[in-house]
């Protein structure tokens, strides 16, 4: 990665250049779509495949209230409406039966994030919302190389949205991308993420701005430059053993996990393999373990705010009350390919003194 930012760097094609390619056509390769648009950050790929779809004011997008802002902040953006949906309290991922309850005659798309790089009920989903007319966006952007019954998430609904911010599977130390199941979508996609130019027209032959190319659609500044391009492309080869080296992790540490009781792993769907790009488990007084721990070194969270809480959506109020349980509890503990054996020991011993010490009973079964 280094020597390709400083190659990047040194040639002065810091904007575009033939990384911008080289990565947009790996990546294809990697995830088995050659149908890529890669994007300044994953927000903006949300926003442009909300745009192609005709989502707008209006329109109703099913996503889960336990994410990102940089997941569902997109649909306020478009000038739609998020209409919540609650997840399984035992693991985080969206409900399938929630879902189909919280369709209505608005409802034009769904967002289904896979939690922390585990797989949610993609199949499911996939199916009513071909049966229903919805557009199916998956989350992917911790979720790179997951799968559910050996087929990579991403590959079920209408796009993919996959991130390039430094701590996701890919570092390009920013980035994103769309990855299309319809081809159709890729080349107005490509000229909305640079305010709507078709680059091959844009430019007469001496490379001024033709003024007989209309720009018929406008779009946004949100195209991946050539150094974010050759910090991700040099990553590529590297990826699959890094993600195979972080399961190793996971597995090591939720053998030794499920000994103390007064912990629950989160365990993935059946069929899932995840990509784990955090470690799920749920504990009582999870605040004040998890404190406790961060004051020892041990970098946990509770992943996610209720993006519902926040006014600006304007979304209409929704009890969620699977939300409320498994935010109330989970614990999402590093589980990276980084760790070496006297990590995994550290952590595991600090969580046990730790759960001792608060005197934490064993979390409620779901």
């Amino acid at each position: 990665m280094e020597a390709a930012v400083i190659e990047v760097i040194r040639s002065g094609q810091i904007a575009s250049g033939g990384h911008v390619e080289a990565f947009r056509r790996g990546f294809g390769e990697l995830v088995g779509n050659p149908n890529v648009v890669t994007t300044n950050d994953m927000s903006s790929a949300i926003q442009i495949a909300l745009h192609v779809s005709g989502i707008g004011a209006g329109d109703e997008v099913l996503t889960a209230a336990y994410s990102c802002m940089s997941s569902n902040a997109p649909i306020a953006t478009s000038g739609a409406r998020a209409a919540w949906v609650d997840v399984d309290p035992a693991t985080g991922v969206m409900d399938a039966r929630d879902f189909e309850r919280a369709i209505t005659p608005r409802t034009r798309a769904a967002l289904l994030y896979h939690l922390a790089g585990y797989p949610g009920p993609v199949r499911e989903i996939a199916e009513i919302c071909r049966q229903r007319g919805i557009v199916l966006i998956e989350d992917c952007d911790n979720a790179l190389l997951a799968t559910i019954d050996g087929a990579q998430v991403g590959s079920f609904g209408d796009f993919a949205i996959h991130s390039f911010y430094p701590n996701r599977q890919i570092n390009a130390t920013e980035g994103g991308a769309m990855v299309c199941k319809s081809p159709e979508h890729v080349a107005r996609a490509i000229r909305l993420r640079r305010y709507g130019i078709d680059l091959t027209r844009f430019r007469d032959a001496l490379g001024e701005i033709d003024p007989n190319c209309d720009i018929a659609e406008i779009g946004w500044a949100a195209t991946l430059n050539n150094l974010c391009s050759a910090a991700g492309a040099s990553q590529l080869a590297s990826v699959a053993a890094r993600v195979a080296r972080t399961r190793d992790v996971a597995q090591a540490l939720s053998a030794r996990l499920a000994q103390l009781p007064q912990l629950a792993l989160v365990r993935p769907m059946p069929g899932a393999t995840p990509s784990y790009w955090a470690l799920l488990t749920r504990v009582g007084k999870r605040d004040q373990v998890m404190a406790a721990l961060k004051a020892r070194g041990v970098q946990c969270s509770k992943l996610h705010h209720r993006t519902d809480s926040y006014s600006g959506f304007g979304a209409a109020p929704r009890e969620l009350p699977g939300t409320s349980a498994f935010l109330a509890s989970v614990l999402a503990l590093p589980c990276g390919w980084w760790l070496n054996d006297d990590d995994i020991d550290y952590l595991v011993l600090t969580l046990k003194s730790v759960l001792e010490e608060v005197g934490c009973d064993a979390p409620a079964r779901q």
